[in-house]
């Protein structure tokens, strides 16, 4: 009679094994399928892995595991007396006439009873098996919350133990913590910097505007010494001209004395 292969026994555990050996051979054998050097083909060590991460989820959760240690306490039945049948074993099948004798009466009703009894066992511990996997909540759905963290961070870090791992976590930490400074210290800097730019294009702007006045002062002063030249020049002429009119009457007035004074003397 061939024995019945667990989920222990994939993982290579026995059922006492606690949760931390639960941890480390689902962890251990992850990373032997992942490593390549099994000798197996891709496609079987992909399986092989489906079928550690199937049973690490069983067992990793205490309600889960309840329920299938339930399931390996049923008892098995008994197998056939029979030769198994494969393709290339033809099927013989002799037909003889059947003696029903008390004894053989009771044993029939026995084992059917015993099947029966089994199938029902069977039932009620796949039953409570589901049953547990709807009711884990609240407390219980935490627990495997962070035992499904745990196996992967396992999985990350491999073969780290705890403090490795919280050093190298730590270490992650600090250098998050200082991108972050960095970017900050990043920012500040270009916040800086374009406080710097803005000043200095206000400063600009006020230059240019102050070159502006000043370019409009100068305009308004050459314009309006411009203009006093000119109103300078206009009296000159207006009193040049008027000097040369008063000059010019005079010279009549005294040509016209001289004339009176000659035809006087001619008399």
């Amino acid at each position: 009679m061939k024995a019945r292969t667990t989920l222990y026994d994939l993982l290579g555990l026995t059922p006492e094994a606690s949760e931390a050996d639960i941890h480390a051979a689902h962890v251990r054998l992850f990373n032997h399928y992942k490593s390549g050097t099994h000798g197996l083909q891709p496609m079987d060590a992909e399986n092989q892995i489906k079928v550690i991460k199937e049973a690490y989820w069983i067992l990793s959760d205490p309600g889960r595991r309840d329920a299938y240690d339930a399931s390996l306490a049923a008892p098995v039945p008994p197998a056939s007396d029979l030769p198994p049948v494969t393709g290339s074993v033809p099927l013989k099948v002799e037909i003889a006439d059947v003696k029903w004798t008390p004894g053989r009466i009771m044993l029939s009703i026995i084992g059917g009873l015993m099947i029966i009894g089994m199938s029902i066992q069977i039932f009620f511990s796949v039953f409570a098996f589901k049953q547990a996997g709807r009711v884990a909540s609240g407390e219980a759905a935490a627990e495997a919350q962070e035992r499904v963290m745990a196996a992967e961070k396992r999985q990350m870090y491999g073969t780290l133990d705890d403090k490795e791992i919280a050093a190298q976590e730590a270490r992650e930490a600090e250098e998050r913590a200082e991108s972050r400074r960095r970017a900050e210290e990043q920012r500040l800097e270009y916040a800086r910097k374009e406080e710097e730019r803005k000043r200095e294009w206000a400063l600009r702007e006020r230059e240019q505007y102050a070159d502006r006045v000043s370019s409009d002062l100068e305009r308004a002063e050459q314009s309006a010494r411009q203009k006093a030249e000119w109103e300078k020049r206009q009296k000159e002429e207006a009193a040049r001209r008027a000097d040369m009119e008063e000059e010019r009457r005079i010279q009549e007035r005294v040509a016209r004395e001289r004339m009176r004074w000659q035809q006087e003397l001619q008399r």
